[in-house]
């Protein structure tokens, strides 16, 4: 540990800027490799790696194959990160102290779920080649192969959460992010619905839920023009259980027999999302404050199925679904294309983020429905999803889970947040010199 303290504390000494395309200054950290070309670089003294933490399993020799075919390294692209992406800055701490002492709530937080998703995370790095970065324009989250150890280790930990924590704490570093000035923090939630549907339409039942057209011309026409002669119906639900799936991305519809289906996300119309509440509190409706779906609902069923047509679409754009059998436990695939794990991933702005990255937020969270205010919280998430109305460097969506309870927390959540990134140990190690 104290091998990981001295490296937190090199960080400091790093330059944070490179130069891009017109003169600015791009915030990011870089590796040698993309700094200079091996022509320019100078020589270096030569670096003795540390040791390696011992793994608790070993894999099976692999054979070699007699006549490998030769390997022809090619240089990697170089990165060009957002203009304004925050500087990950090492957490300050004593040299006697593990980092993540200086994280409040880490030494009481429950990462079983975030250990989960990393191991989700690492299944869908495998299908890549180990040599490219987790995102071109990211290069402080290193390449897959920067993260192979922790992957690796990963299958391995144990499931209590003792052992969960002493893995995040055994194979990463904690890094301070935080958003360029003048820009808000914000952390909302998202869940999955579900809803109960017909596989006929009726007068409570009518709005379609549509699988994505054949027709691009179809495919984006704007919400008002879309309807049930638009593509095929998969089931009929309530008009607002069904605007507010699509609002979600996705959501299990429950039929009267008892058959239960995911309907995954497939396709929108290309059309921009606009927020309904917005158009609310613009109308005079409800205050930015009182905005939330409990709200937006109680709207809907007080001013009657015209009207409630109306506000819907204020929203042009129209989400297209897919039907997925929905194993029980585990919820919607995200972006990334793993299930998402409830109370351990998020939604963030890809831009920024790219999906598997460790993220430690410090934020508030709602006790139980209608609970607006909530209480101080922390926990660790994996960035596994998006969405078009999360935008910026520290803004997230955070994943409930299924169901009532959780579409009723995620409904009331909406509070600033602190990022705090993990990072591999063994991208530290190569990037930086160990005194």
């Amino acid at each position: 540990m104290r091998k990981l303290i001295a490296i937190a504390a090199a960080f400091a000494c790093l330059p944070a800027c490179t130069t891009v395309a017109g003169g600015g200054q791009s915030p990011i950290i870089s590796p040698p490799s993309q700094q200079q070309t091996p022509q320019e670089r100078p020589p270096q003294p030569p670096v003795t790696e540390p040791p390696v933490t011992e793994r608790p399993v070993t894999k099976p020799p692999v054979t070699a194959p007699q006549n490998p075919p030769p390997v022809i390294a090619t240089p990697a692209p170089r990165p060009v990160p957002p203009i304004d992406a925050p500087v990950p800055v090492p957490v300050e701490t004593r040299k006697d102290r593990s980092p993540f002492d200086s994280l409040p709530g880490w030494s009481t937080g429950d990462m079983r779920g975030a250990l989960s998703a990393t191991r989700k995370a690492c299944a869908a790095w495998g299908e890549r080649d180990a040599d490219t970065f987790l995102a071109d324009d990211k290069p402080h989250y290193g390449k897959i192969s920067d993260w192979d150890n922790a992957c690796f280790a990963a299958d391995y930990a144990g499931d209590d959460a003792a052992s969960a924590r002493r893995f995040f704490e055994q194979y990463f570093l904690p890094f301070s992010y935080s958003a360029p000035a003048g820009q808000t923090t914000l952390l909302t939630g998202y869940y999955e619905p579900q809803i109960s549907v017909r596989a006929r339409k009726d007068a409570v039942y009518s709005e379609p839920i549509l699988e994505k057209p054949l027709s691009e011309a179809k495919q984006n026409l704007p919400r008002a023009q879309i309807n049930d002669r638009t593509s095929a119906v998969i089931a009929y639900g309530k008009p607002i259980d069904v605007f507010f799936m699509q609002v979600q991305g996705s959501g299990r519809i429950a039929f009267p027999d008892g058959r239960s289906l995911r309907a995954a996300y497939a396709a929108h119309n290309d059309k921009p999302y606009k927020s309904i509440g917005a158009e609310l509190v613009r109308r005079g409706e409800m205050t930015l404050e009182q905005a939330s779906k409990q709200s937006i609902e109680a709207w809907m069923m007080a001013n009657g199925p015209a009207k409630t047509k109306a506000l819907m679409n204020a929203n042009p754009r129209y989400i297209f679904f897919k039907t997925e059998t929905a194993t029980p436990g585990e919820g919607p695939k995200g972006a990334m294309g793993v299930p998402l794990v409830p109370m351990a991933t998020m939604a963030v702005d890809n831009d920024y983020h790219p999906y598997g990255s460790l993220v430690w937020l410090e934020t508030t969270l709602p006790q139980y429905p209608g609970d607006y205010k909530g209480a101080p919280a922390a926990l660790l998430v994996s960035a596994q999803d998006t969405g078009s109305a999360i935008k910026g460097p520290v803004r997230g969506d955070l994943f409930f889970g299924t169901g009532e309870t959780a579409g009723n927390l995620a409904g009331v959540m909406k509070h600033p947040v602190k990022f705090t990134l993990l990072l591999p140990a063994a991208l530290a190690m190569r990037y930086l010199p160990v005194s």
